[in-house]
């Protein structure tokens, strides 16, 4: 009986430790977006992924999260669920003709609204270092969409 009550208590233990690994709960809202035409295409990386050196692009990377969200009041928000404790950051494109992609001009740049975790300011290709942030439970950041053109 003492054998059978040490399992059972192992097990719970274990049961309890990888249900808490996966709980962590990320509310997004994109703000600052000049127009609800379009979608907002949106990512989340993890540090511990491979593919952080992809950031920002969802495309090329392979993002723990990503949704395409209708715009609403010139604002998205999106809530992600179940996600590990860590490092991640996000990326954002406001797609107003809806191709699914950033579009830029002949010269690479942006004709659409990007955002990237802490709003940092945007001179050239952003950084997963530089848009980075801790998720313990449940964690909220605001991410403002900026417009080169």
């Amino acid at each position: 009986m003492h054998i059978l009550l040490k399992t059972a208590a192992t097990a719970a233990i274990f049961y309890f430790a990888h249900s808490h690994a996966f709980a962590a709960d990320l509310t997004i809202t994109i703000d600052s977006l000049r127009s609800n035409q379009g979608q907002v295409l949106l990512c989340v990386f993890s540090a511990e992924s491979s593919d952080r050196e992809a950031f920002p692009d969802c495309v090329k990377g392979r993002p723990v999260r990503q949704s395409k969200t209708v715009i609403a009041g010139g604002k998205v928000v999106v809530t992600y669920k179940g996600l590990k404790d860590g490092v991640y950051a996000v990326a954002a494109i406001h797609d107003e003709n809806g191709n699914g992609e950033l579009d830029t001009n002949f010269l690479g740049i942006p004709t659409e609204g990007i955002g990237i975790s802490n709003n940092p300011r945007l001179l050239g290709k952003p950084q997963f270092g530089e848009a980075r942030f801790e998720i313990k439970g449940t964690a909220a950041i605001t991410v403002s969409a900026k417009y080169i053109l």
